[in-house]
């Protein structure tokens, strides 16, 4: 008897010190929760005037070149002010930014301060973002949730699915609309449910325009051991109608027209194999996204042409490794 109450205090106080360990190792491994530089505003949000149901006013002009989007996979707080400054050269003119998740590392406010650091320094500070959460800014355990830093980071419209918790929203451009869907809370049936037929109504009152979907969690996985068969049987068929889906979390590259997977500085896994994919690749890579409309006169009435074409650039260099193309008439 003696030895079983020992053991269970022994036991007891290891789990003790384990919770104590995991709840307090950012102070412990130098990684404190508030700010550690000062005048650091802690409420900082990135500028966001695209949100909302209305047109923006980026392309008001039909005849004109539309926004010019540079697009991001995982980063993991892995760039730094210097990457930034070099992808602003690199693409010149940027209008908007759309970031497919794992921006921040597990939802601590380090990483939150590390990023603000980092990016208001940069050439993009400014620079409207339009970003889907990734499962690293969610807090881990049973009850998962968003964390309050990447809200008070990122701000978006709240116009998605009723009922559905995380960042489920649309934006729309002139030509354009963009939809990101937070894949993280959808393992529960009725939020899955309600997603998809959000997301059937969305595409459908689209109208003319070109639809780009962004998710974390890819319908179609690049690397091994990724595959998620919940969301492939879920959103396959709906997603396999929109011009084009950026996603992440795979920590490769690969193309499957119109699914992408992007991975910008997250350390690179291996990939799927059968994967089958038109392009595929390991190499860290950055997406230029850019559409364009042509009016030819006729006799009677005018034509419209448009086209939209994303490019997909190194990270190390900037050299285009893959290219893709959507037209419309």
């Amino acid at each position: 008897m003696r030895r079983l109450t020992k053991d269970i205090l022994i036991s007891v106080l290891l789990v003790v010190v384990a919770v104590v360990c995991i709840v307090r190792w950012q102070a412990w491994f130098g990684m404190p929760e508030e700010p550690f530089w000062p005048n650091e505003n802690k409420d900082y949000t990135f500028p966001g005037p695209l949100i909302g149901d209305s047109v923006c006013a980026l392309c008001s002009d039909s005849e004109a070149v539309c926004p010019t989007i540079l697009i991001l996979g995982d980063i993991h707080n892995r760039l730094t002010k210097a990457d930034y400054d070099s992808l602003a050269a690199r693409v010149p003119d940027i209008d908007l930014i759309a970031q497919v998740g794992d921006w921040m590392e597990r939802g601590q406010n380090f990483y939150y301060q590390s990023l603000i650091r980092e990016w208001t320094d940069s050439e993009l500070n400014g620079t409207p973002v339009i970003a889907c959460p990734g499962n690293h800014e969610y807090s881990k355990g049973l009850h998962k949730k968003l964390s309050p830093v990447w809200e008070q980071a990122f701000t978006y419209p709240h116009n998605g699915p009723v009922g559905v918790p995380g960042a489920t929203y649309y934006v729309d451009l002139p030509q354009m609309r963009i939809i990101a869907i937070d894949t993280n809370p959808l393992k529960r049936l009725v939020y899955l449910t309600r997603t998809l037929t959000w997301l059937h109504r969305t595409m459908d009152s689209a109208d003319d325009r070109y639809i780009v979907v962004l998710m974390h969690h890819p319908v179609i996985s690049a690397g091994k051991g990724r595959f998620n068969t919940l969301i492939y049987c879920t959103f396959r068929h709906a997603l396999e109608q929109a011009d084009l889906v950026i996603a992440g979390h795979d920590h490769s590259y690969m193309r499957k027209d119109p699914f992408v997977v992007l991975n910008t500085a997250g350390r690179t896994k291996k990939q799927r194999a059968n994967l089958h994919a038109a392009v595929s690749d390991t190499v860290p890579v950055y997406g230029v996204l850019q559409s364009q409309i042509t009016i030819r006169r006729k006799q009677i009435g005018r034509n419209h042409k448009s086209q939209m074409q994303l490019t997909i650039h190194r990270l190390s260099d900037g050299a285009t490794i893959d290219s893709l193309y959507v037209s419309r008439d």
